[in-house]
C-alpha cells in the first residue's frame, strides 16, 4: 500500500502526540506524589517537572513563579504552550479528523471524547476532582486508544508510521527524563528514595525494576534499567528496537523512497546496536551525560530525516 506526504506526516504525528501526552500526565501525576511527600520543597518539585519537559524559558516569561496552579495550566490546559496536553491532544484529533476515513471510528471517537472533556476543564477541577483521578481518567483513555488501534489497525503503512511515531516520541522523552535526573544528582537534590521510586513509577516501571533489583534502588540501577532493558517495552532500548522494526515494515513502490526508508531502519538499528555495547560501567564512568545528549540529537536526527523523506511538501512540522 503507497502512502506518501500529508496522510503519512498526519500519521506519524498522531504517534507522537498520543505519546506526549501520555507520558506528560504521567510525569504530573507523579510530581504530585513528591510534593506531597516533600512539602517545604513543592516550588523545587515543580520546576524541575517544567526542567523535565523541556520548556523552562517560555514558562518563566508568561509565568515567572512555580507555583503549583501556574505549573498545572501551563502543562495541562495552557492553549498558548505548544506541548500542553489540552494542545497535543487537539494536534492529534485534527490530525485525525484530516484522514478520517483512511482510520477505524474508534480511535475519532476516543480522541474526540477526550479532547471535548479536556477543554472544558479549569484548573481548580483538578484539583477538586483529585488529581491523580484527573490524570489517570486520561491516561486511560489514551490507553484505550491504544488498545483500538493494536485491535483493528491492520499492519500496513497506517500503522508503521503511527507505531515510529510513538516510539521516537518515547525514546526522547525518556531520554530528557534521564538528563534532570542527572542534573539533580549532579546537584546532590537527588537523594530521597521516594523520588527515585517515583521516576520508576512515571513510566510503569517500577515492579519490573523490582523484580530485577529485589534489594537495591539506586540512580545506577534505575538508569541501566531504563536505557538497556530488552524487553521493557519503556526503555529506550526497546524503544529504538521498535522504532527500527516500524520503519521495516513502510513499504514504497518508489525504489529510491524505499532505500531511504531503508537507511532510517539501520540508523535506528545502529543506535540499539550501539546501546547494547553499554553496561554498568559505561553508565558510572562519567559520561553519561554526554551518552544521553548523543541519544537525544539521534532521536532529533531521526525526526528531521523522516520529514524530509516522508513528508517533501512540509518545510517545517509542528515539534
Amino acid at each position: 500500500m503507497v502512502m506518501m506526504g500529508r496522510t503519512a506526516e498526519a500519521l506519524f504525528w498522531i504517534g507522537r502526540y498520543t505519546e506526549r501526552t501520555e507520558n506528560h500526565a504521567r510525569l504530573i501525576d507523579v510530581y504530585y506524589h513528591i510534593r506531597e511527600e516533600k512539602e517545604n520543597s513543592s516550588d523545587q518539585s515543580w520546576s524541575r517537572l517544567i526542567d523535565t519537559i523541556g520548556d523552562r524559558a517560555a514558562f518563566t516569561e508568561q509565568y515567572g513563579s512555580f507555583t503549583e496552579q501556574h505549573v498545572l495550566h501551563y502543562i495541562t490546559l495552557d492553549k498558548n504552550n505548544s506541548n500542553s496536553l489540552l494542545a497535543c491532544t487537539n494536534h492529534a484529533r485534527s490530525n485525525l479528523r484530516n484522514i478520517r476515513e483512511k482510520m477505524p471510528a474508534e480511535l475519532w471517537d476516543i480522541m474526540n471524547g477526550l479532547y471535548l472533556w479536556l477543554k472544558e476543564k479549569e484548573v481548580r477541577d483538578i484539583a477538586n476532582d483529585s488529581p491523580h483521578l484527573f490524570y489517570r481518567f486520561i491516561r486511560d483513555t489514551l490507553s484505550m486508544f491504544q488498545g483500538a488501534a493494536t485491535s483493528v489497525m491492520p499492519r500496513q503503512n497506517e500503522w508503521h508510521f503511527v507505531e515510529a511515531g510513538r516510539y521516537l516520541e518515547r525514546a526522547e522523552n525518556l531520554l530528557r527524563l534521564l538528563q534532570s535526573l542527572c542534573h539533580d544528582y549532579a546537584r546532590e537534590e537527588l537523594s530521597s528514595y521516594p523520588l527515585m521510586l517515583s521516576v520508576l513509577k512515571s513510566v510503569s516501571g517500577y515492579e519490573s525494576y523490582r523484580r530485577e533489583h529485589a534489594d537495591t534502588v539506586n540512580l545506577s540501577s534505575i538508569i541501566k534499567f531504563l536505557m538497556l532493558h530488552e524487553t521493557f517495552p519503556r526503555s529506550v532500548s526497546f524503544s529504538f528496537q521498535s522504532l527500527e522494526r516500524s520503519l521495516q515494515g513502510i513499504q514504497m513502490e518508489d525504489p529510491d523512497l524505499n532505500l531511504a526508508v531503508h537507511r532510517l531502519a539501520k540508523l535506528a538499528g545502529k543506535v540499539k546496536a550501539n546501546l547494547a555495547c553499554m553496561d554498568e560501567d559505561d553508565i558510572l564512568s562519567g559520561k553519561l551525560e554526554m551518552t544521553l545528549s548523543a541519544l537525544r540529537e539521534s532521536c532529533n536526527v531521526m525526526g528531521l530525516r523522516m520529514s524530509k523523506v516522508f513528508f517533501p511538501s512540509r518545510e517545517e512540522v509542528i515539534a
